[in-house]
């Protein structure tokens, strides 16, 4: 397999990024995607009303690349993120088959978590993943992330 080009994989996260405004936005929470380089967020949501703001961190793959989402070392340090931190895992729909992207929310400190439990811990290897795959369980992705975007509407309440 050929590697990825740059500008591919920054297409890909861009994508997710919006698959994932869009989704927030259908559900009525208002939200904006920050800068490029934002430091470890790339939307911004909130009330209407302003009083209460939460930030997204967007990861996402392509299933005809890769079934895993890359992390590293650094990621572990989000067992100690603020409450208003989330992540989004957008697995991105294979154009091959027509396919819609699939989403995961959670928190970052349970993506801190998930970082800390991966074989690579304790090792010289910064690389981190979290799978889609359940081959290893360890480090897959949990059900109860799946279209878990209950987990952002109950922190705006």
């Amino acid at each position: 397999m050929s590697r990825t080009p740059q500008w591919e994989k920054k297409l890909g996260g861009h994508a997710g990024e919006l698959y994932a405004a869009a989704e927030l936005s259908k559900r009525g929470i208002l939200n904006a995607l920050l800068p490029e380089n934002f430091s470890d967020d790339d939307i911004i949501f909130s009330k209407k009303d302003g009083k209460k703001v939460g930030y997204i961190q967007v990861k996402s793959y392509h299933p005809d690349r890769g079934q895993s989402w890359k992390f590293s070392a650094k990621n572990e340090e989000w067992v100690n993120a603020s409450k208003n931190s989330f992540v989004v895992l957008v697995r991105l729909g294979s154009p091959k088959i027509n396919e819609s992207p699939s989403f995961w929310i959670t928190t970052k400190r349970e993506v801190g978590r998930h970082c800390i439990k991966d074989p690579a811990h304790g090792t010289k290897n910064k690389d981190r993943r979290i799978q889609f795959s359940q081959r290893n369980p360890r480090i897959a992705v949990h059900e109860k992330w799946e279209n878990n975007w209950k987990i952002i509407e109950q922190y705006l309440k």
